[in-house]
């Protein structure tokens, strides 16, 4: 029971942080990042690739004139964790993106690396036990940064494509992250957030910070060898407005709640991850001139597991 109450608090301190996550530029989203939900927990490494899809519609009207937008955010994230002991793993994140803006007036493509991501996650709980007698829990904290490896351009003028729509940031920004599983019998409960604290590029541009975080109850079950999870839950995230040279940008930022569906796969040591999300709830910083829509999102995730532990843990999800 005091396990259980320390969790809570650690859970309710981490959740009153006031930023959430990359939310949108005036119709533009990031995407992705190290959101890898109720992915094993065990001592295994990992390399796989995740593809993630998000839209937009946007539209505004000034003197009577109707301009719109349809802006498409794709991204595939090569992936790999190291794990350097039972308690440590360092993941790695390099994301591709490819970016289309098909509106009224014009049409832009963008694709190319983004920033890559780094982080090392510490094991805080990671309790023993029979999980048909009693709730079992397991808890991650993680740290990381994320490099300006892909271009950034500002301008004042509308030659160049908004910000958020472009590959990268231009800054060094740094990452907090937190994993909850908890099981009993073939449930479980699966709590997951990530924030971003953005730093100021070389051109004086500042991403508002961000955040963003998941609650997914799934059901452990099996089909011949192989272990499905299918799940159900509810996914929030919100940036802060940008800056440029210390001032507030107009159509940045906002926030947006999503209620997903998704199933798990592994068979030995592979693992397919799906999961769609539909908007429940959105409020993007919009002038009066402007309305941002979000609409559904996918992603499909594989991975391969290399040097895999045979003895059993009910948060590595093994056979019975």
């Amino acid at each position: 029971m005091t396990k259980t109450i320390k969790i809570a608090l650690i859970l309710l301190a981490f959740g009153m942080f006031h930023a959430q996550a990359r939310a949108c530029d005036a119709c533009g989203c990031a995407l992705g990042g190290f959101n890898f939900g109720v992915i094993p927990q065990n001592e295994a490494h990992f390399v796989g690739v995740r593809y993630a899809i998000a839209q937009f519609y946007a539209n505004s009207r000034h003197g009577g004139v109707l301009e719109y937008s349809n802006d498409t955010y794709q991204r595939i994230d090569v992936m790999a964790r190291v794990a350097l002991n039972e308690k440590l793993q360092l993941n790695l994140v390099l994301p591709y993106m490819y970016n289309t803006m098909n509106g009224s007036h014009e049409s832009e493509q963008l694709s190319g690396l983004s920033d890559p991501m780094l982080m090392l996650n510490y094991k805080l709980l990671d309790q023993k036990g029979n999980p048909m007698e009693k709730w079992l829990h397991n808890l991650w904290v993680g740290a990381g940064i994320k490099a300006p490896l892909a271009d950034f351009q500002f301008s004042r003028t509308e030659n160049l494509i908004n910000p958020n729509f472009q590959l990268g940031s231009g800054s060094w920004d740094y990452l907090g992250m937190l994993n909850y599983t908890s099981m009993r019998n073939r449930f479980g409960l699966n709590v997951e957030a990530v924030y971003k604290f953005n730093t100021i590029n070389s051109q004086d541009y500042r991403f508002g910070n961000q955040y963003n975080a998941q609650v997914n109850v799934f059901y452990k079950t099996f089909i011949g060898g192989t272990q499905l999870f299918p799940l159900i839950g509810v996914y929030h995230e919100f940036g802060g407005q940008h800056t440029h040279e210390g001032f507030l940008q107009a159509n940045s930022g906002g926030r947006l709640s999503m209620a997903q569906v998704g199933a798990q796969a592994q068979f030995k040591t592979w693992m397919l991850h799906t999961n769609y999300q539909v908007p429940i709830s959105q409020d993007f910083n919009s002038d009066t001139h402007v309305s941002i829509q979000a609409q559904n999102r996918f992603s499909l995730t594989v991975v391969k597991f290399i040097g895999k532990k045979k003895e059993k843990n009910v948060f590595s999800f093994q056979p019975d």
